[in-house]
């Protein structure tokens, strides 16, 4: 089922580089050291403070001296927090993404009563279209608060419960739809008509408490993906200059 658990956690994040779980749902901290080319005093076991304390104290971490996959192996939490250890960008994006849920949150406070009062109708016909036909990818994720639509569906296709649909000849068709054990535990359902539905399914209540649940997290992947994609995107222009820092237009062979 698509539940909150080590089956079906989100890939993490760092710098542009996407790193995933294994299947005790554990992310290898050597792994991210290496791949981003951290120094010698990035290391995980270099890693000694109050946070780092803590969080062993709550099981986040686990040493494997040997076998198959030696190194230090961490919990989403332990892992996250490695991240803001080494990455000034990843720890300004939590900081961020914090502060943007804070300030949201006591907005919502503030008019509670008013929007209550506005938004039930909305609501419950919404509630009513779930239990019924299933909600829209845009509309679940309106109803979530995840932003860009699209871009959230390529992050979840890196992960373990969607995956992208391809046509006889191994292409991709451009379509990304949940995995079938998502159709199998009442998450999604296959929609009757492709009629004001451009995925080809619907998303259920579950579904809807499970997107709910991963909002934060897939927000902050499609923040990344697109501050990665800018990043790129002025290294090419730069990269097209001639001697004098002219901006090259063209090649002429």
């Amino acid at each position: 089922m698509f539940t909150n658990n080590q089956t079906d956690l989100l890939p993490i994040v760092i710098e542009g580089q996407t790193f995933i779980a294994n299947t005790e749902g554990m992310w290898s901290l050597n792994e991210i050291h290496q791949t981003l080319g951290l120094p010698e005093a990035k290391r995980p076991g270099q890693w000694n403070n109050e946070i780092r304390t803590a969080l062993d104290q709550g099981g986040n971490f686990h040493l494997a001296y040997g076998g198959a996959n030696p190194g230090t192996w961490a919990t989403e939490a332990g892992t996250i927090a490695y991240a803001m250890w080494v990455s000034p960008a990843f720890y300004l994006m939590v900081v961020n993404a914090f502060l943007a849920m804070r300030n949201s949150a006591v907005r919502e406070l503030r008019q509670k009563d008013a929007l209550l009062d506005a938004n039930m109708p909305k609501a419950s016909t919404l509630d009513m279209k779930a239990r019924g036909a299933g909600l829209t990818w845009t509309e679940a994720c309106r109803v979530a608060g995840i932003q860009q639509p699209r871009l959230a569906l390529e992050f979840l296709a890196k992960g373990p419960m969607f995956v992208h649909v391809c046509d006889d000849f191994g292409g991709r068709t451009g379509q990304i739809r949940p995995k079938q054990q998502g159709f199998s535990s009442g998450a999604f359902v296959a929609a009757s008509s492709n009629f004001g539905n451009r995925e080809g399914w619907r998303v259920k209540p579950s579904g809807l408490d499970w997107l709910r649940g991963k909002t934060e997290i897939i927000n902050g992947g499609v923040a990344e993906a697109k501050a990665a994609l800018v990043k790129a995107k002025k290294a090419a222009q730069a990269s097209r200059v001639d001697r004098w820092g002219r901006a090259v237009k063209g090649v002429t062979l």
